[in-house]
């Protein structure tokens, strides 16, 4: 009976012990990891400035959630937020992002998780007219197949000749 439970017992840790070890980055990783965080948002918005939703979607996890400025705006499926995105890309014929500001990366030790929140000016252009917005972003991201991908997220959106854009002193 003993000798049954010594061999349980081993079998279990030898099971156990052959599992997956947990790797934590090292601060230098963990820093350019945040790196390429930041480039997967400033290639969404390349993206966008070239109305490619190809390019988009490549930057994009399998499953997405991306929720806009008020409770109708919760696009949880592709052809929802692609819809969405198009109807959007009608409303000016280009739009220029600038430099990501403030931007905080928090991301746990293996490095699959990852919430930026920045902000970033926008100038939407139509015509000859140019409105210019500071826009507030916060996006959650997964490493898959060590790629970086969005996974959800949000936008608040400030117009520059608002007085709540002045606030803020990096919204120049």
């Amino acid at each position: 009976m003993i000798r049954n439970l010594l061999i349980a017992i081993t079998t279990l840790l030898l099971i156990a012990s052959c599992g997956p070890k947990k790797t934590y980055l090292t601060p230098l990783e963990i820093e350019n990891e945040k790196n390429a965080v930041k480039q997967v948002m400033n290639d969404y918005h390349r993206a966008f400035e070239k109305k490619d939703f190809g390019k988009v979607v490549e930057t994009l996890a399998d499953e997405v959630i991306f929720f806009g400025t008020d409770s109708s705006e919760v696009y949880k499926t592709f052809a929802d937020f692609k819809k969405a995105i198009e109807k959007q890309w009608q409303y000016y014929d280009r739009i220029r992002y600038g430099d990501i500001v403030d931007e905080s990366i928090q991301m746990d030790d293996n490095g699959t998780i990852a919430t930026i929140i920045y902000g970033v000016k926008a100038e939407y252009i139509k015509g000859d007219s140019t409105q210019s917005y500071y826009l507030r972003i916060s996006r959650v991201l997964k490493k898959k197949n060590n790629k970086w991908l969005l996974a959800g997220g949000l936008v608040g959106i400030v117009r520059e000749d608002d007085p709540q854009y002045h606030a803020n002193p990096n919204g120049q």
